[in-house]
């Protein structure tokens, strides 16, 4: 059994508890043990993945928070040495291709549209879970991840 961490920052309760749910039927029928830490506006984010220091994780951040974007989390993710190899994947409704654009030139690792159906956000996790983050290279043709 494999294990990963997933950090989750959104200001939306609803998609916190959308995600969280997901996350939760992913790993209904899996052979992976998924350790989900959510974060309010991405309140203690950076901390959190400090002191936890997974082997194997990836963080999700929505764009759009009141306090810090994702954008500006995803800076201070990258320009801190101790995590800034992490895995980042900006995860937003937008579609803009400047806003996904500006994710790749900040360093993200993908950027995800949020999907509208509980299944393919599903089909979105177990895909993220099943990627080996060792080894993965930012594609700038492959960056949108697609359920």
């Amino acid at each position: 059994m494999s294990k990963i961490s997933i950090f989750y920052a959104d200001d939306d309760d609803d998609d916190l508890i959308f995600f969280n749910d997901a996350v939760e039927s992913a790993t209904d029928n899996s052979n992976e043990l998924v350790k989900l830490h959510i974060h309010k506006n991405g309140e203690n984010l950076l901390n959190s993945i400090k002191e936890n220091k997974p082997q194997n994780g990836v963080v999700f951040l929505d764009i759009n928070m009141p306090r810090k974007s994702g954008f500006q989390f995803l800076q201070e993710i990258r320009s801190e040495p101790s995590i800034n190899e992490f895995p980042v994947i900006i995860y937003s409704t937008s579609s803009n291709k400047s806003d996904i654009d500006l994710s790749l030139n900040l360093g993200a690792n993908f950027y995800a549209i949020k999907p509208h159906t509980f299944g393919d956000l599903i089909k979105m996790i177990q895909n993220v879970m099943n990627i080996n983050w060792n080894n993965h290279k930012v594609d700038v043709n492959n960056f949108l991840l697609i359920k």
